[in-house]
């Protein structure tokens, strides 16, 4: 028997242990996420409590913890770092880590036991959108001024780097281009060196803009071609309905590119749109002008993806009321002169929108005349001066008669 255990011993005690260790690896697999009853962990540090109108500057570390007593159940998810930044104020300051464990768990030591992190106020800023170009387009080819729409985005991100932020940039390629390129594009964020602007982490995006990609076309022409920016002019025809106004004529872009011979632009200062047909709106409209109605001169023409419209705005036109009792002065009357008989209140008519004039009272409004200058006798016809409240007309002149007398009791003195 003796022999026998002791033949191929050493094969024996080796896949004893492989038995061993195969034993253990399946256990553990079992249990992919539990812990043992005593450990020391790496665990991620969270932030919580913090205002949507503040941003930490600092990037989160990793925490170490020694855990004792903990449960053979326990999830090692259920285990993380936190900080409270309920009470965080800008600037610099500690803040205590406090550690999240199942029940029953004992946290023996955590390293670090506090962090110094910098907050910062989330704020928002318009700045202009600026294209940047790259590459060569195709021979005898070339590039011409960028438009891009909207011109200026709002980013909102920390004010202390808002404050350095002047623009954002779209980067676009016009290598081997041979007409004119249209396409979308996201806006990027690069600091005053050009450089990509990140946050505590290279991975986290502290910038954020609205919209956040913009249209951009690039002329691209024959070089014997050029490229021009002129106006764009509106006119209308017709009438709103009753009781409406035509208050603006608003085209859309301002101002469009045109690309021609130098000859052919030389002279060539705006683009004429209209008329637009206005009758009876009540509602502002938008028209969309298509490029092939509008007459150019030969050898001008449109950027390709060029779109033209025009904005009507319409408001309510001003209404009349009529206000009666309203008192008239007679000022700069002679010190040796009076009125004869005081001049009777008057109704007048008044002009403006509805939702002015409706609480419009007599009391309101200052009537008078002015008797520089005049002698004892009798006036006909003399134009009456106001003053009306802000967005109140007059639309005609009323006029008075009177007379002025000697002051009997001036002369006697």
């Amino acid at each position: 028997m003796v022999e026998m255990f002791r033949r191929n011993l050493v094969v024996k005690v080796v896949s004893f242990l492989f038995a061993i260790l195969f034993w253990l690896f399946v256990l553990n697999e079992g249990m992919p996420d539990k812990l043992i009853p005593e450990q020391t962990l790496t665990i991620p540090l969270v932030a919580s409590g913090l205002d949507q109108d503040m941003v930490v500057m600092t990037q989160l570390p990793l925490v170490r913890v020694r855990l004792q007593g903990i449960n053979p159940s326990a999830n090692i998810k259920d285990i993380y770092a936190q900080i409270d930044l309920s009470n965080g104020v800008p600037g610099e300051g500690t803040y205590v880590i406090k550690v999240n464990t199942p029940p029953g768990t004992n946290v023996v030591d955590v390293q670090p036991a506090s962090i110094k992190l910098t907050l910062d106020t989330v704020q928002e800023k318009t700045v202009p959108v600026q294209v940047v170009i790259s590459g060569n387009p195709a021979n005898n080819y070339q590039v011409g001024n960028p438009i891009v729409r909207p011109s200026a985005v709002n980013v909102r991100g920390p004010s202390s780097t808002l404050g350095t932020l002047d623009k954002v940039i779209v980067e676009i390629s016009v290598t081997g281009a041979n007409q004119t390129i249209q396409l979308s594009r996201p806006v990027s964020f690069r600091d005053k060196e050009g450089k990509p602007i990140f946050g505590p982490s290279p991975s986290l995006d502290i910038l954020s803009s609205y919209p956040s990609s913009v249209d951009v076309i690039v002329p691209v022409m024959a070089k014997e071609l050029s490229s021009k920016m002129v106006p764009l002019k509106v006119t209308s025809q017709g009438a709103p309905a009753p009781g409406m106004e035509l208050r603006s004529l608003v085209p859309s872009p301002a101002s469009v590119q045109v690309v021609g011979t130098r000859e052919a632009l030389q002279g060539f200062d705006s683009v004429s749109l209209g008329p637009v047909d206005i009758s009876n709106l009540a509602d502002d409209k938008t028209f969309q002008i298509p490029t092939n109605q509008v007459t150019l001169p030969t050898g001008v023409s449109f950027l390709n993806g060029t779109t033209l419209s025009v904005i009507a705005q319409i408001s309510p036109g001003p209404v009349q009321k009529s206000i009666s009792g309203v008192a008239i002065q007679i000022r700069n009357i002679g010190k040796d002169l009076e009125i004869e008989e005081p001049i009777p209140p008057m109704e007048i008519v008044i002009e403006g929108l509805s939702d002015i004039l409706k609480d419009i009272t007599a009391d309101q409004i200052q009537l008078w005349v002015d008797a520089s200058a005049q002698k004892a006798g009798s006036y006909s016809g003399v134009n009456v001066f106001w003053q009306l409240p802000p967005g109140v007309t007059m639309p005609t002149t009323p006029q008075v008669d009177y007379s002025l007398k000697a002051d009997l009791k001036e002369g006697a003195v």
